[in-house]
């Protein structure tokens, strides 16, 4: 390789040899107008390269490399040719640059979690776990025997505790292992729940049943919110709900409450005719009557009935559970582990943050809690016997007063991935007949469900509840 006679002078070969690029490189770097400082020839018409010519060779070479655009870098460049005065604007292009780069760095974990997905799924598929499936109603959409709710990702019990990216995870695993049934709401948020939902599902949405409800009219600005089930309302609303989703199709469409307004034959005639148009695929009610339910049916099949039912809310145990199956209507028990009481991590309201709704549950007040304690005590009891949790207990006895048919599928609700296992884990604890005598026996629980029961009837403003 010819050298310089000029000590502080590098010829093309030797700042090649130095930075580790190739001649044609830095050809390159001078025809696009990258070099700081001019290049000059010597007399026989060679490049000649200054010693500081390397580092700004490799800085550029940086740039390049972290997918700065050329014109870019060529104004960098101009730019430092003007000396300290442009350093402002040189910042300036450099703090924009590194925007774009996080962005492309958020694009690109994305990408990396869509192919971990992947290998999870391949690596779980060879395990081959996946909870039971079952059909909603006759002829409904088949889920898993329990499913996911996901209210509490973006609503009533987040407080300072919200994260959506593990709330995505969360959702994403359930469908892996067979929870498919993804149970969400306009109302929660409000909104924004569909729409985790919805970026959640993006790519595996063909695996999962989507639920979400309508209804309960829910405005970001705050105010009052009331039931609205006018046929007109029901299209309005689906609308929104298939938008925040990105999909084109509902699995499972509730009417949330009932609106005393509206007579339940006109909803269900807006349902009906978006379940002919393929809009949705079925729909649900919840929160409703024994009579209601009868009224419904007699103009379009209900397909699922969602209500509160657990270990401390039995209610729904001697009219509408009777009705459902004479009709062969499947029943979602929402808030299955008592809004989280019945895991035996509540004590005291210490734990709670201070927006969480059930601060002012009845049955969490000071007085009721030491009483309903009792209840988790015996569950904790039954728990131990089978080496299970009080959690994976209270979802094995709703399974068990499932019967073989599995018509009721609980919908617990959880934010983190262990939690969604445990609660998975229910399928495989199998309670004695002792046993479900003994949690059939509990103690009623003292306090009721909500703090206003007004929003039931529709008499009232509808309380912020599931």
């Amino acid at each position: 390789m010819t050298k310089s006679p000029d000590r502080d002078a590098l010829l093309i070969g030797e700042l090649a040899a130095e930075t580790g690029l190739s001649p044609d490189t830095l050809r390159y770097y001078e025809r696009a107008g990258l070099m700081r400082d001019p290049v000059p020839r010597n007399g026989s018409g060679q490049r000649i390269y200054r010693a500081g010519d390397a580092r700004w060779v490799e800085f550029i070479t940086k740039l390049r490399s972290s997918g700065m655009p050329i014109g870019m870098i060529r104004r960098y460049t101009e730019l430092a040719r003007a000396g300290e005065s442009s350093a402002p604007d040189r910042l300036a292009l450099l703090e924009e640059h590194r925007r774009g780069m996080r962005r492309r760095l958020d694009d690109l974990q994305q990408a990396l979690d869509v192919i971990d997905h992947k290998i999870a799924l391949y690596r779980r598929m060879g395990d081959g776990f996946m909870i039971q499936q079952t059909r909603l109603g006759t002829a409904g959409p088949r889920t898993g025997v329990i499913g996911l709710g996901c209210m509490g990702m973006s609503a009533f019990y987040t407080g300072a505790g919200r994260d959506e990216a593990e709330s995505i995870r969360t959702i994403r695993r359930a469908v892996d292992l067979g929870a498919t049934m993804i149970d969400t709401a306009e109302v929660y948020g409000p909104y924004t729940n569909e729409e985790l939902v919805g970026r959640a599902l993006r790519g595996i949405r063909d695996r999962a049943v989507i639920a979400t409800k309508f209804g309960m009219l829910s405005h970001p600005a705050g105010g009052i919110r009331r039931y609205d089930g006018r046929p007109e309302n029901v299209r309005r609303a689906v609308e929104g709900s298939l938008r925040r989703l990105g999909v084109e199709h509902i699995d499972l469409y509730y009417q949330h409450r009932q609106d005393p307004s509206t007579p339940i034959e006109e909803t269900v005639g807006a349902l009906a005719e978006l379940i002919e148009e393929g809009t949705i695929g079925a729909y649900g009610l919840s929160e409703v009557d024994a009579r209601t339910i009868r009224r419904a049916h007699a103009v379009h099949p209900v397909t699922a009935v969602q209500t509160e039912y657990s270990l401390w809310s039995r209610d729904v145990e001697f009219e509408v559970l009777p009705v459902l199956r004479e009709l062969g209507i499947t029943l979602v028990p929402y808030s299955p582990l008592g809004r989280g009481f019945l895991t035996g991590r509540i004590r005291d309201l210490e734990g709670l943050d201070r927006d969480d709704f059930r601060r002012g549950n009845p049955r969490f007040t000071r007085d009721a809690l030491p009483a309903n304690l009792r209840i988790v005590e015996q569950v904790e009891q039954v728990a131990a016997e089978l080496d299970a949790t009080p959690a994976q207990v209270a979802l094995a006895w709703l399974l068990a007063k499932s019967g073989p048919g599995h018509d009721i599928v609980p919908i617990p609700g959880t934010r983190h991935r262990a939690r969604l296992e445990e609660n998975l884990g229910a399928c495989s604890v199998r309670l004695s007949a002792e046993q479900i005598g003994r949690l059939d026996g509990l103690p009623e629980p003292v306090g009721d469900r909500y703090p206003d029961m007004r929003h039931l009837t529709g008499t009232g403003p509808v309380q912020d509840v599931p």
